[in-house]
């Protein structure tokens, strides 16, 4: 599955790189958080241990490893693709289970702070489209010939 989603000749050079690592602000703050260390692992059909590892979900997606990569590809390409082969497989920590879910269920990440909206003399947020989300959303299921 990674095979589709990642362009290993472009993971080849990265490994050898690691520009991304000196701006990247997860690498920066969190323990053992090794882009290199990852892309090495896929690059070796090794990145099953990967999957389980909270790390790929500490990636914040700020596309400054983008930015800074003379490949212009970056490495949270590669935390993308491990993210949604966990995903499909259910090694998803709980609360992006409970984000999906709300997301559906309501066509919102999370609830407004009504009281810091009216503190700084913001409208309530208008009503979320959560059906017309619900309906595309069956829409697509069915055409990917998936359970309702």
């Amino acid at each position: 599955m990674l095979e589709t989603r990642l362009n290993f000749k472009l993971l080849e050079m990265c490994s050898r790189c690691g520009a991304c690592y000196s701006i990247c602000p997860s690498c920066m703050n969190i323990p053992g958080y090794d882009p290199r260390e990852v892309i090495r692992d896929i690059l070796s059909g090794d990145h099953e241990r990967w999957l389980s590892s909270r790390h790929i979900w500490e990636c914040l997606e700020c596309h400054y490893c983008v930015e800074i990569c003379y490949q212009h590809y970056g490495f949270e390409n590669a935390m993308t693709a491990l993210r949604m082969v966990a995903a499909k497989k259910g090694m998803h920590p709980p609360q992006v289970k409970r984000g999906w879910d709300m997301f559906v269920k309501t066509g919102k990440l999370g609830e407004p702070a009504l009281p810091a909206r009216k503190k700084f003399g913001l409208p309530e947020p208008k009503a979320s489209g959560g059906d017309e989300f619900r309906k595309l959303y069956a829409l697509l299921k069915e055409k990917r010939g998936e359970a309702k």
